[in-house]
This record gives structure tokens, sequence and C-alpha cells, in this order.
């Protein structure tokens, strides 16, 4: 029961995490010299949480979630960061596809909509299946500094 649970949350986080990435240039502000704007400031946040979790990056991924990160499980930041090095130990080829994500920022918070397609392969197909999936997740952000982290994330309900 245990590695059952432990692969269900391992794949609900491939999927959440996979979600997280965007066709829109990041480095636009960065070249032309102008000011991000948040909703520039949020897309280069999930390009690069996209962008650790295609590479396997348990640190890149963490490094924009917040300490404070509660999810609708009730799961914190510690047990989401073994969930993801369950993930990353057990899967590899991850890839996602995603639209251009809805994002709407309400002074220091923000909430990103997004429509995503994940695939990875297990490391041990006997063990872990294949991932496979698309979906919608909801994505609530919080300003900290001048960038932008994760509180929380789930399926739309």
């Amino acid at each position: 029961m245990g590695l059952l649970r432990t692969t269900s949350m391992a794949l609900f986080i491939l999927c959440m995490f996979s979600a997280c990435q965007t066709r829109f240039a990041s480095n636009i502000g960065q070249m032309t010299g102008l000011t991000l704007s948040d909703e520039e400031k949020i897309t280069q946040v999930l390009e690069d949480v996209q962008r650790g979790m295609e590479n396997r990056r348990v640190y890149q991924v963490l490094a924009h979630v917040s300490r404070a990160y509660r999810d609708r499980s009730n799961r914190d930041y510690n047990e989401l960061s073994k969930d993801l090095n369950f993930l990353m130990r057990n899967y590899r080829n991850i890839r996602v596809t995603r639209a251009t994500p809805r994002i709407q920022v309400q002074g220091n918070r923000a909430t990103v909509i997004d429509t995503f397609g994940t695939n990875a392969d297990a490391v041990d197909a006997h063990t872990n299946p294949p991932v496979s999936l698309q979906g919608q997740v909801v994505i609530l952000m919080e300003r900290y500094k001048d960038t932008w982290q994760i509180l929380e994330w789930g399926p739309i309900s």
C-alpha cells in the first residue's frame, strides 16, 4: 500500500510540475533592458520548473517552491521534496507539452491555470507504470522579493 501511494503521489507530482512549461520567450526583458512584468516573471519561473522536471533536477524545481507550500492533500515542502526525489529516481524521458497558461495577478498573489500533456518512461516498468496524462491544473503563487514562488498546485475542482 505504501509503494502504491508513493507511486500515485509521484505521478500526480509529475503532472503538476510538468504543467509548468510555456512557449512564451522568457528573456525578452533581459534582452531589451526593460523591466519584466509580473506575468513574464511568473512565466520564467514556470519555464525553469519545467526544465528542472525534464532534466530531473529536484533542486531546480524546489528553488521555485515556497517553504510555506501546502497542497490540498496537506503535503508540505518537505513531503513534496521526498515525492520529487522518488519521481526523479523512478522516471526518465519526461516530456511536456502545454498551451499558453492563463495568469491572473492580484497584488502579491497570482493564480495560473495551465493545460498540459505529460509523458514519462518508468526506469523499471515492472514496478512503476509509464506516464501519459493530460489535463488542467491551478497553480497558486506568491511574490517573494523580486520573484514568484509556488504556494500550491493541484487539479482544478
